[in-house]
């Protein structure tokens, strides 16, 4: 079949290229566009009936709730207690499950022999270990900053024993050639190579942390964020109760924030030698 002249001389009109200010904040403004759906079904269940408002109150009332408590002082006196705990027991975990996981990684007798172990406990619920901490250390301050170090060692000290061990052969034979000792490699191959892995079990531990701590504060206590959200269910108070979730919501946006800005920060390296 033979073409026509106007089919043969057709000009193909290449595609549109895409808005470069869509390109670089698509990211937010379909973020911004899930929230507000989100919002208006939240709003639209509880005012159309579908839920009551005794169980959950409306995304205004919520945030009415939550400006209140910061103005009046009633829910922000209760958030240094809980970040308090949540810090101690976070750089507990983060000291003791580096140390321990560049130990478990570095001799592979070591790993060999606690990794039944840690298979065990890394699957165990936080929640079936709420009673041994409690009679063990009381309901004080103790038990909870044990219990959210526990929450946070695991995941750092499984990554950190991975990372380690996963450092590629080729980079230590290759100090060794170069007549590199055993303090050299491990300072200046090992730990370098071994930060990016170690780095996504941080940021989980930084998210346990808070998971945990308002488990170990419905335990007991006076002052805190899941005693605030605990005592706002027990009064029937809901707008109080969401305010208290929204809360930890934020610090948990706040934190995951700090610890992606540190994770940039520290292996800006790699992207450097990985970049086009």
């Amino acid at each position: 079949m033979v073409a026509t002249l106007d089919e043969a001389t057709e000009v193909i009109t290449p595609p549109k290229a895409p808005n470069p200010w869509l390109a670089k904040y698509d990211r937010y403004l379909y973020g911004l566009i899930g929230l507000a759906g989100f919002i208006a079904v939240w709003w639209a269940v509880v005012q159309f009936g579908y839920v009551s408002d005794l169980y959950l109150s409306k995304p205004l009332d919520v945030l009415n709730a939550f400006i209140d408590g910061i103005a009046d002082g009633t829910l922000t006196s209760e958030i240094w207690p809980s970040v308090q705990r949540a810090l101690v027991g976070f750089a507990s975990a983060l000291v003791a499950g580096i140390a321990l996981g560049i130990l478990v990684g570095s001799v592979r007798i070591f790993q060999k022999l606690t990794e039944p172990v840690l298979l065990f406990f890394r699957n165990l619920s936080l929640l079936a270990l709420l009673p041994v901490f409690v009679v063990f250390l009381g309901i004080g301050e103790e038990s909870k900053i044990a219990i959210v170090f526990w929450a946070c060692f695991w995941p750092i000290f499984v990554t950190a024993v991975g990372a380690v061990s996963n450092v590629e052969r080729i980079l230590l034979n290759a100090a060794r050639t170069l007549g590199a000792g055993r303090v050299y490699i491990f300072t200046r191959v090992v730990l370098p190579a071994a930060i990016p892995g170690i780095f996504p079990g941080i940021r989980l531990a930084a998210a346990n942390a808070f998971t945990a701590l308002v488990a170990a504060e419905l335990v007991g206590g006076a002052q805190g964020i899941g005693i605030y959200i605990n005592n706002a269910a027990l009064r029937y108070q809901t707008p109080q109760m969401y305010a208290g979730i929204l809360t930890l919501g934020l610090i948990g946006i706040l934190v995951n924030g700090v610890m992606t800005a540190v994770e940039w920060r520290v292996t800006g390296w790699q992207r450097g030698l990985t970049s086009k």
